[in-house]
């Protein structure tokens, strides 16, 4: 089977190196933003925690809307035991789903129904990561603008962009 680049987190080598290293990331993208009024590597360590924490998550539910999706196929689902089944079963499935999972697989922007997918799904994760992301820093920043300004630059800067990242670029298998 070919493991689309979003399904990362299931190789845990991956994960040792990638998690800490996002949160170096996020540590700097908390750090920056700051204006020199505040006390940058207090909020940093006392919000770090709490971001990253939502960056993490945001990627993992990406990953998994994304998988639950693939349980649209009917060949997905299925268990055939011969290839003749195989071909009844896609014979039978409605095009719209084979390029959705197709598109899903390899390529999201191969087809309009799993790019629609994906960029709906990433544009909610997006809107719902800044919220949390806005409430963190509300905690420790009192101007509006300061907090808005930082979440938007956390928000864009750790979004589950992964998720638009098409597998067959890394492959020629697909």
């Amino acid at each position: 089977m070919i493991t689309p680049i979003w399904l990362m987190w299931m190789i845990t080598p991956v994960a040792f190196i990638f998690i800490p290293f996002k949160l170096l990331i996020d540590w700097f993208l908390i750090y920056l933003p700051l204006g020199k009024e505040y006390n940058r590597k207090e909020i940093t360590v006392k919000a770090s925690w709490k971001i990253w924490l939502t960056d993490i998550g945001a990627h993992l539910i990406a990953t998994g809307l994304l998988y639950a999706t693939l349980y649209i196929d009917p060949l997905f689902r299925s268990n055939p035991s011969s290839f003749d089944e195989v071909k009844e079963i896609s014979n039978n499935t409605p095009d719209w789903i084979v390029g959705l999972f197709e598109g899903l697989i390899a390529n999201p922007f191969d087809s309009i129904f799993s790019a629609a997918v994906v960029l709906i799904l990433f544009l909610v994760l997006i809107l719902g990561q800044y919220q949390l992301t806005k409430k963190v820093y509300a905690k420790y920043i009192q101007d509006d603008k300061q907090i808005i300004k930082s979440s938007i630059i956390s928000t864009l800067a750790m979004a589950p962009w992964i998720i638009l990242i098409p597998t067959a670029l890394f492959t020629s298998i697909v």
